[in-house]
């Protein structure tokens, strides 16, 4: 008898120290102090701006949210409710300092996870890649890459001055990020996923111009570039040249290892 009790004071404590250990968890994340979310009705064109403060997104896909939050587009997405899936949303969110980078990521992640009940696991799988690692006879980056001078974000962002990578069909701006980060961000425009592979540390700041297959292409962070003055390429210059001749780097095709983000559960949030 003593032995049975013992055993199951030893289990509540186990189930109370999960508990408490997934509150502290949850408490030490980054998240919104503020979220308003509500459908969209408008149908105005999707946009998301971020500021020192917060985020504001407007009529934008319920998967994009998704992309943006992870940061890939590498998502199975097959257990989502279908009327989800091509739902619209405008969101209003605010924290109570100062974000930057990949912050804002991480409070959108935990804002889905939240008001949208959103649950994922990470599953690996083989698959055709690109491994980016530095062309030949190059010992260091091309003419259109820079180590940083200033690894920090700015404090007040600009269309000029900004931490992070900008990005249509045809141009890629990036200030202030990790060789992991461009790889990522190459992926979407190589059509597979891109891994680094260079060896190269520390922050850097490029400009990438090339001439895209299909020429009227856009997303939001069209007008940031635009705003800063910085135009694709109309030479003719391919994707996989461009990222040769301008940033000294090259997209070598291999088999690998591919994570897919399995989104496990998402369900409607309630209008507030």
């Amino acid at each position: 008898m003593v032995r049975v009790r013992c055993i199951a004071i030893a289990f509540a404590v186990a189930i109370c120290a999960h508990q408490v250990s997934r509150a502290q968890s949850r408490a030490e994340r980054l998240q919104f102090d503020v979220a308003s979310i509500k459908p969209n009705k408008d149908a105005t064109g999707e946009e998301m701006l971020r500021t020192p403060g917060g985020l504001t997104a407007t009529d934008y896909p319920f998967t994009k949210l998704l992309e943006m939050a992870y940061q890939t587009k590498q998502i199975d997405m097959s257990r989502v409710p279908e009327p989800l899936r091509s739902e619209r949303f405008d969101i209003f969110a605010k924290a109570s300092g100062r974000i930057s980078g990949d912050q804002y990521w991480e409070m959108l992640r935990a804002l889905l996870e939240d008001r949208f009940k959103v649950t994922i696991h990470r599953e690996t799988k083989d698959a055709p890649v690109y491994v980016l690692i530095l062309a030949k006879n190059r010992s260091d980056v091309g003419p259109k890459m820079s180590r940083s001078a200033e690894a920090d974000c700015p404090v007040n962002p600009t269309g000029s001055n900004f931490c992070g990578v900008s990005a249509i069909p045809g141009l890629m701006v990036g200030q202030r990020v990790a060789l992991a980060r461009i790889a990522r961000e190459l992926s979407p425009f190589a059509g597979r996923s891109v891994q680094d592979r260079t060896g190269l540390s520390g922050s850097f700041d490029f400009q990438l111009r090339w001439t895209p297959d299909v020429s009227n292409e856009s997303n939001d962070d069209g007008d940031k570039l635009k705003s800063a003055g910085v135009t694709s390429d109309s030479s003719g210059r391919s994707f996989f040249v461009a990222i040769q001749e301008q940033l000294g780097l090259k997209l070598e095709p291999q088999q690998g290892q591919v994570e897919i983000l399995v989104v496990e559960r998402a369900e409607r949030p309630s209008e507030n």
